[in-house]
């Protein structure tokens, strides 16, 4: 969303952005973005003789205020995950706020800098408060300003970063970042980019001295073109050329000023004054003024009768839509696939009512109802309050764990350098992987009762017995991947780029693993889109499509999955199981979902069991069962959480 007040009060009114994603509240997230834009814009341009910061910081309690009502209204006190960006750029000031997992970099001379760090620590306030800091500085001629949903440096490098900025402009840069990290990034991604250069004369002459009162142009109704790839001219000092992005919408999502009742009155009082002279020029004012006063009672009249019509209309969708649900948690006993087509025709056709504007209320009722519907349909456990296990936090205040592993039943925790084990509930100190390399997967070698880890070059190093060391090939080099495991004296090694699985046999007489032998036997397996592999003998490939591949011997199983649930993956990222276990688990990322899939005897099918949902402000990394006390351990970020299954 954007505001620009330039018009009516020139720099002073300055002009406000906000980048918003909210997940796992499909259904109140437009609503609240909508509310929040507009709360926004109403008090930060309330009172223009206040102090810029001043100002911001009012219009961001507002904005608090509007989830604080919107917490009281849900039991859970849960509204979904908040990764929102909120700017007001006056003059060459920049004032920001964020939430959740949204970031906003400054890139000025090939230097990257993440202007939100620190603005919210994650750690609970005694308001509960959505936005705490605010981060303010000034803007140069040539800055590029990024906000992002989510935290791109997990990603790319600030060297990558800072190398995508074109000079070209917005969207050629966002179409080279989008470029860099599709690779690294499976799920969707909001991006405003921003780029700042001194105004020529020239410039400044474009725009109309002044504008009549009453008097609207449309085609400067907002200082920031609305267009796509367009950039934008102001009267500033400096302007910004600005792009929005949302994968999942396209295009932009500017918020134009629309026209005012003052506009109306300005043209209506014009022609009044153009016919109001003279005798016959009242009554001939008298006659237009009664002739408008008959059409707009006529219009206003067919109006409301249109308005009750349609009221009326939706009213009938919805009691289908009640008549739909009841039919499904009837069906979905025998037919539930029968079941899942009647209860997308129940969500497709409340939400249509919900956008009309009428019976929102009812609306919503009624797809919280079709959410509830699913769940138990599809066995969903909903886990709002994790048990803590663990706060790796406490051994590095800035770790970014990436997965369990386990060998010879020990369990750590690594991430990119580092490596901690947990022994009963305690963590232990962390110890480090190398201080080149950065490791990106790891799996328990059971053969050496060693970890082996899988770097971001290609390289794979081996911890044993307190020992760190490079493992070599006859090959010279190891394929590069993004995910490993294995099986027996065997690595295999999951390589998207040339959609094969290699595999790597460890021969003990030579301390070194033989060539890569690709797996796979069949070319027409495409792995370009595979995510994690795990190996029970057969071995599980997990593509970001959602789809689950099997193979056995190096050729594909064909198999399926009894009983599927409603929602496909939206970003799948780990599947896991083995030998031991009668379950395969699959971890959506975006969803925060972990689904459980039972082994069917006599069969390669899957059949779907449950899954567990997750609420919270955290993101889901990895995920380990101990199959004996049948404890789930689920990791993120900093911490540990356990579930009884």
């Amino acid at each position: 969303y954007s505001y620009d007040y330039f018009e009516e009060h020139g720099e002073k009114g300055g002009q406000i952005f906000i980048n918003v994603e909210i997940q796992n509240n499909p259904v109140d997230a437009e609503e609240m973005s909508d509310l929040v834009f507009e709360t926004m814009r109403k008090v930060y341009y309330e009172d223009l003789n206040r102090d810029e910061y001043e100002r911001f910081e009012i219009a961001l309690k507002a904005v608090n205020g509007v989830f604080e009502n919107f917490i009281a209204k849900k039991s859970s006190g849960y509204i979904g995950n908040l990764n929102i960006v909120i700017a007001a750029i006056i003059g060459n000031s920049l004032y920001l706020s964020q939430s959740g997992d949204a970031e906003a970099y400054l890139i000025r001379k090939r230097y990257v800098s993440v202007i939100s760090e620190g603005l919210s620590d994650g750690s609970e306030n005694k308001n509960n408060d959505v936005f705490q800091n605010i981060a303010s500085g000034t803007i140069e001629s040539g800055d590029f300003v990024l906000f992002s949903s989510t935290r791109i440096l997990r990603y790319i490098s600030k060297n990558d970063l800072a190398r995508c900025v074109k000079r070209g402009g917005v969207d050629a840069t966002l179409s080279e970042l989008k470029d860099v990290i599709s690779t690294e990034m499976l799920g969707r991604i909001g991006l405003t980019g921003m780029i700042f250069s001194a105004l020529s004369d020239e410039d400044v002459q474009e725009f109309p001295v002044a504008m009549d009162e009453g008097e609207l142009s449309v085609s400067h109704e907002n200082v920031l073109e609305s267009r796509s790839g367009v950039d934008s001219k102001g009267k500033t000092s400096l302007v910004g050329s600005f792009l929005t992005k949302v994968k999942s919408r396209g295009g932009s999502s500017i918020k134009p000023k629309s026209k005012t009742l003052r506009d109306v009155k300005g043209k209506v009082g014009n022609f009044a004054k153009q016919v109001g002279a003279g005798k016959k020029g009242k009554i001939l004012t008298t006659l237009v003024v009664l002739i408008l006063v008959l059409v707009v009672g006529i219009t206003f009249t067919r109006g409301n009768a249109a308005e009750q019509e349609e009221i009326e209309r939706l009213q009938i969708v919805l009691d289908g839509v009640r008549d739909k649900i009841t039919e499904a948690q009837t069906t979905g006993t025998f037919d539930k696939v029968k079941a899942k087509t009647i209860l997308d025709k129940a969500y497709e056709d409340a939400f249509a009512v919900l956008n009309s504007g009428f019976h929102r209320e009812k609306a919503k009722s009624f797809l919280l109802e079709v959410e509830q519907t699913r769940d138990s349909l599809d066995n969903v456990n909903r886990v709002s309050q994790p048990v803590l296990f663990a706060d790796l936090s406490e051994k590095r205040s800035n770790i970014n764990a990436l997965g369990f592993v386990e060998v010879s039943d020990r369990v750590f925790v690594y991430e990119y350098n580092a490596l901690y084990e947990l022994v009963l509930d305690q963590i232990q100190d962390p110890i480090t992987i190398d201080d080149q390399e950065t490791v990106i997967a790891a799996t328990g070698f059971d053969d050496r009762s060693s970890i082996v880890f899988l770097t971001k070059s290609g390289k794979l190093i081996e911890y044993r017995d307190g020992a760190k060391t490079f493992m070599d090939t006859e090959d010279g080099s190891f394929r590069r991947g993004v995910a490993l495991d294995d099986w027996s004296n065997r690595i295999y090694i999951l390589d998207p780029v040339d959609s094969q699985i290699w595999k790597y046999t460890y021969k003990s007489a030579r301390e070194t693993f033989g060539i890569a032998e690709p797996y796979l036997a069949a070319d027409e397996v495409d792995l370009t889109q595979a995510v994690d592999l795990t190996i029970d003998g057969s071995v599980f490939a997990l593509n970001q499509n959602s789809e689950i591949m099997k193979f056995y011997a190096g050729t594909n199983a064909e198999f399926t999955i009894e009983n599927p649930p409603f929602n496909d993956f939206q970003e799948p990222k780990v599947i896991y199981t083995s030998e031991e276990m009668d379950e395969v688990y699959v971890l959506d990322a975006l969803e925060k979902r972990i689904y459980v899939f039972a082994k069917v005897a006599n069969s390669d099918n899957l059949a779907y069991r449950s899954q567990y949902l997750f609420e919270g402000d955290f993101e889901l990394r990895d995920l380990y069962v101990d199959n004996n006390s049948r404890i789930m351990y689920v990791l993120t970020e900093s911490k540990i959480f356990e579930v009884q299954l």
